[in-house]
Parts: structure tokens; sequence; C-alpha cells
């Protein structure tokens, strides 16, 4: 059989260079390399990973020390269509996150949690509690989550109030070692006031949905339902905030990641409302994001935490004035 000539053959110096193509490929087959600019082991790496993707029959032969890629003729055209793409969006400058604004003094927004401690310490009788209050020991049965008299007598004051009552000391210190961690974070970028109210709103819708999701009887209490609402408001928040897709995932996989170390513990651990309190909390924050990419406005930082305070308080109220009749 007569040899195949390539049809790459140039002209150098009044001569024409004939290279004599492999006997291995098939007859007629076209060579790209050149036609699609491959001039490295880099390029040419990407180019084989494109035709393999879209299922393009190629061969690769090396050719006077360089590799070249063949393919059929009547595929020579998508061939090069696909990859003339790829390079165009490989050159294209990959997008810039537009960086996130830090809020000043965020360390502020674990003093919060101070108040806590207070009324663990009236309603346990470590100081005397005020005397307009009721007596301590009723607190818990006048606040703790109780989804029957919440569906069925309407007390739904019990949302907010459950938050603040603990069953013992190692439940308050454990939610407020969690809280200094992660509320600080939440107020770097939400402000104090805003992450604040976050952390409550989402605490209180996740106690919402335990109630609604729950047929049975069951009672609760904790702070930690609304401290996975804070866990949740800054993975969504971050997540709704990072310019690419593929990578907004990540603060939305470490949410989840946290609450399966610290909120699947303990015999007595309300699994349900850590995981009502994590997903109130990420679309309260992804809202946040969102409303702070188009520049709409919001309830101001003081305010916000005006409010985050007076709803526990007010939620007291009503249940103090329940109890006493």
């Amino acid at each position: 059989m007569p040899p195949i000539f390539s049809r790459a053959a140039k002209p150098t110096s009044g001569r024409w260079l004939i290279r004599r193509r492999p006997n291995s490929l098939p007859r007629f087959w076209r060579n790209i390399s050149q036609a699609s600019g491959v001039d490295n082991y880099v390029r040419f790496r990407d180019w084989l990973l494109v035709l393999n993707a879209r299922a393009i029959p190629h061969k690769t032969v090396s050719l006077s020390g360089r590799e070249q890629i063949y393919v059929p003729p009547l595929l020579e055209g998508i061939a090069l269509a696909e990859l003339g793409e790829f390079s165009a969006e490989s050159s294209r400058p990959a997008p810039v996150s537009k960086p996130l604004r830090m809020h000043r003094h965020y360390a502020f927004a674990a003093l919060f949690l101070l108040p806590l401690l207070v009324w663990h310490g009236w309603r346990v009788d470590w100081w005397p509690a005020p005397r307009f209050l009721p007596p301590p020991e009723t607190w818990s049965g006048a606040g703790m989550l109780d989804n029957v008299l919440v569906r069925i007598y309407g007390q739904w004051y019990r949302l907010a109030t459950a938050l603040t009552l603990h069953a013992g000391l190692t439940h308050l210190c454990g939610n407020m070692a969690f809280g200094a961690i992660f509320l600080p974070l939440l107020a770097r970028l939400t402000g104090i006031g805003r992450a604040l109210w976050l952390t409550v709103a989402g605490g209180i819708l996740g106690n919402g949905l335990t109630v609604l999701f729950r047929p049975r009887l069951v009672t609760s209490m904790g702070f930690s339902t609304a401290l996975f609402a804070a866990v949740g408001a800054l993975a969504g928040f971050m997540a709704l905030q990072h310019s690419q897709r593929g990578k907004a995932i990540l603060p939305i996989a470490a949410g989840i990641a946290i609450l399966a170390m610290l909120g699947t513990e303990g015999e007595r651990t309300d699994y349900a409302a850590h995981i009502a309190g994590l997903c109130s909390g990420m679309a309260l924050g992804a809202w946040e994001a969102w409303r702070l990419g188009k520049n709409w406005p919001a309830l101001p930082q003081l305010l916000a935490g005006a409010l985050a305070v007076a709803v526990p308080v007010l939620a007291w109220y009503w249940a103090f004035a329940v109890l006493r009749g």
C-alpha cells in the first residue's frame, strides 16, 4: 500500500516537508492539533479530557517528537467547535467574590447570654428573685415547650419562653459556651443587633416547626434551638453571598456537620428541635443576605437587638398572666 501523507505539510525554505502518517491511523482521519492550538502538555491533556467527555472518537500519535490528535473527518467540525468553546470558557477570568462587610465590636454579642444565667439563677434560687414575679418553682411548668398546650390551648408564648429555660447547670453552661463561639461569628457578618434577632427569631420558628410536626405530647426547653438557628443563619448567609455556586454548598455542609457533632449527643437531646432550628436559621440567613444584596432597608441594629430582648420578656409577661389566672 502506498504511504499516506499528512495534509498538514507546509513549504519551508522552498521545499515541502512530507510527514508520513502512522500506519495505525484509519484512512482520512484529520489532524486537529494545529487547528486547535495544542502547544503544551497541559493543553493537550485538557483537549483529551474534552474529547472524552463529549464521546468524540480520537487517537493520539507522536510525530516529530510532538503529540498529535486525529479525529474522523465527519467529526472534525464538531471536535473543533467543542475545543473552541472550552478554550473560550477557560480563558474567561474567574469570578471574584465580593468581600463581606465585617461589623465592628461583634464579640460583645456574647454578652446577650448573661441574662440567661441571671434568669436561671433566680429559678434555682442561687440569688433571690424579684418579689413581683411568681414563685420560681412554677416557672418551668409555665414556660417549657408543650406542643399540646400550644396547639390546643393557644399558648404560643411557650415558643419563646422555652428558649430561656434550662434543665440544669451543665445544660446552661454548654449552651453558653456554644453561643459564645457562634453568636459573635454571626454578629461579625450581620451586626450585633441583627444577629441577636436572627438567633431569637430562628429559635422561635424552630420551636414552632417542632410543634407543627409532632403529633404526640413532647416537652422541651433550652436555648440550643436558637443557637443552632444562629449556626444556620451563618451558613445560609455565607452560602447566598458566595459568587460560585459550586462552592456555595460548603457553608451549608459545615452547618450540617456542626449539627451532627454537637447536636446529637446526650440521652435527652431534642434532635428534632435542633434540626428545625438549623433549617429556620438557614432560611433567615439566606433572606438576610438576599435583602442585603438588593439593598433593601432593614431594622436598625439597636432596634433589632431591642426586639430580640423584648420578645422573650413579653412572652414571659403573657405566661405569668396565664399562670396567675
